[in-house]
């Protein structure tokens, strides 16, 4: 896969580290690089708890200020009826296939 404007984004941090802060930082250096497409890995966070998805929709917020389209790959039913009871889910776009990714597939 040879798409430049393509990220991806996990949820390994440092344990130092806030997750809000480390997406934030993530996003913020892809887009500075060109690139606008940012996956969201779900499946390598440990946990989909509170403080997980307020992080996640300070990163959509973020994405969205720098014009920057997020699409978020889940492999489990139970990460993605967590994800779609966020608030502004509707505006998520949750895949559950890598060659769904927009632009992406050959």
């Amino acid at each position: 896969m040879t798409q430049h404007n393509l990220a991806f984004v996990t949820g390994h941090v440092r344990e130092s580290e806030p997750l809000e802060a480390a997406l934030l930082s993530q996003v913020e250096r892809f887009v500075s690089l060109g690139r606008r497409n940012i996956v969201i890995v779900m499946d390598t966070f440990p946990n989909l708890e509170e403080a997980t998805i307020a992080a996640l929709q300070g990163l959509l917020r973020r994405a969205s200020e720098l014009e920057a389209c997020v699409t978020c790959v889940a492999l489990e039913d139970r990460i993605i009826s967590k994800l779609q009871s966020m608030a502004h889910a509707s505006d998520l776009r949750i895949i559950n296939r890598v060659d769904e990714i927009p632009g992406v597939a050959a």
